[in-house]
């Protein structure tokens, strides 16, 4: 196929079964739980699952055959037109973050690879603008060419494969980082849904058993399920100016993006990955939200701190600098400890009004409600003690500094972060304070940009203002200097 010549496409025609399949069985488990009771036989409930996923086809179909796709010298124009509707979207090829090449159990059993098409704008930040289903080789073909035109990148797609990750990553590091890179707060909540689904078995809490059970599926294993498949065989590398990141197990994705389009870079370290001296690389970069979770992508899951400061130093040199930082003074602690003292007793307020009730207790045995009252009020004392002890953690840790193309926020107290941040992509800049903070001589700055998931703010520690008005200053010279050229980052 000389794509050359071709320039109008039309998704595989798999798509439509894997559509069908996808709603189909969606539509049937909503059908089987709320209309099982009404049908007369199982014969019945064939008959209408198999009109919903006739129709469900026919529409697919219909889809499938009014839209076309479009590459012209400049864009990608996708045409639908519907009977009832019609839409013409174009894409151009300057404001393309990456073009991402994934392959699920569809594509693989057919032979086809799907290619998305990332938007650099905040806009729809975690889902692609739009996809495309061709055969392998067409889809091979076809990212080429737009990596040569978008990112200036000339090697094919079968070079890349041979082509050595900058650091090692083994499915062993990626089963820990599924495990150990999630948050603290996720971390401890999947925990406390544990002991509460051990607590309702063994007092016959069937309900409270089942929403247990369901909450810590939600917040941590599905979570772990989704990391370890999403991560597993990663590889990541640097071409020129195009940085490519490639994993999966089942369904593979092969994403690249030019580092002028990276915003920040993160090194976030949770607490009991710290403790073992364990990093996770993350960058911010517009239209490149994970569609499944909306997260940053990730550079290199969790490792040793000093290989993944290697892998940014020499993956992201551009916004790597050696930093001295600027730890938060004394006069930090003091709204820190009064803010935290007034939150440690309205949930100890709570947590003793629990304890004076039988709302939680009633139907247990004596010997479980002494438990359950007794964890009441340690919670009540724990809780107060873990805010005081964030207070010295973030007092330990909150800093600042300043190189020459980015500046550096450590923030966080028990899961911490150090983000190096680009001084030409700060939307806006705002240096604020409380009563207490301007009664201790320090404020809190809020840097706002354009992240993976949409806008977002990054807040820096306790600084004494005029320290932290060094930066806006500095991203005001750069735009005033010169240094800024926006003709940089199309």
């Amino acid at each position: 196929m000389n794509l050359d010549e071709i320039r109008t496409f039309r998704n595989h025609p798999t798509v439509i079964l894997s559509q069908t399949v996808a709603s189909g069985v969606i539509l049937s488990l909503i059908m089987y739980f709320t209309l099982i009771d009404s049908l007369k036989d199982f014969r019945e409930a064939l008959i209408l699952i198999g009109v919903m996923v006739a129709v469900i086809a026919s529409i697919s179909y219909v889809y499938w055959k009014k839209t076309l796709y479009v590459f012209t010298d400049t864009e990608i124009n996708v045409t639908r037109d519907m009977l009832l509707s019609k839409s013409d979207k174009h894409i151009q090829y300057s404001r393309l973050a990456s073009v991402t090449v994934r392959r699920d159990i569809f594509n693989r059993i057919f032979g086809t690879s799907t290619l998305m098409f990332n938007v650099n704008s905040s806009v729809n930040a975690t889902s692609a603008e739009a996809t495309l289903t061709l055969k392998r080789v067409s889809a091979d073909i076809l990212r080429d060419r737009l990596n040569a035109l978008v990112f200036s990148k000339d090697m094919p797609l079968s070079d890349e494969t041979e082509v050595h990750t900058m650091i090692q990553v083994t499915n062993t590091d990626v089963i820990l980082h599924s495990i150990l890179g999630q948050s603290t707060g996720q971390q401890m909540f999947g925990l406390l849904m544990f002991i509460y689904a051990v607590v309702t078995l063994f007092t016959n809490n069937g309900g409270g058993f089942v929403t247990a059970v369901l909450l810590m599926a939600i917040s941590t294993v599905i979570p772990f399920i989704s990391s370890l498949l999403k991560y597993y065989n990663y590889r990541v590398f640097r071409i020129g100016d195009t940085v490519t990141v490639e994993s999966g197990l089942f369904s593979t994705t092969r994403r690249s993006f030019k580092v002028n389009k990276i915003n920040s870079v993160r090194m976030r370290s949770p607490l009991i990955a710290r403790l073992l001296g364990k990093t996770i690389l993350e960058a911010e970069v517009v239209g490149m939200g994970d569609q499944d979770d909306g997260r940053s992508p990730v550079l290199c899951p969790l490792k040793r701190t000093s290989e993944v400061e290697c892998l940014f130093r020499n993956l992201v040199p551009e916004l790597y600098f050696e930093s001295e930082p600027v730890h938060q003074s004394r006069a930090a602690l003091m709204p820190m400890l009064v803010s935290n003292t007034v939150l440690a007793a309205i949930i100890a307020v709570v947590l003793i009004a629990l304890f004076m009730t039988d709302a939680i207790t009633s139907g247990m045995t004596d010997t479980w409600s002494l438990i359950v009252r007794s964890t009441e009020l340690f919670a009540a004392f724990a809780i107060a003690l873990l805010l005081y002890a964030r207070v010295g953690m973030a007092q330990r840790h909150r800093s600042f500094d300043m190189g020459e193309d980015s500046f550096l926020f450590v923030h966080g107290a028990y899961d911490i972060s150090r983000e190096y941040i680009s001084y030409d992509k700060v939307q806006y800049f705002t240096v604020q304070g409380g009563p207490l903070e301007r009664m201790s001589g320090v404020a809190s700055c809020s840097v706002y940009l354009m992240s993976s998931s949409g806008f977002r703010g990054v807040e820096s520690g306790l600084f004494p203002p005029e320290e932290l008005e060094r930066i806006s200053a500095e991203v005001d010279a750069r735009i005033s200097d010169g240094r800024y050229d926006y003709r940089r980052y199309l």
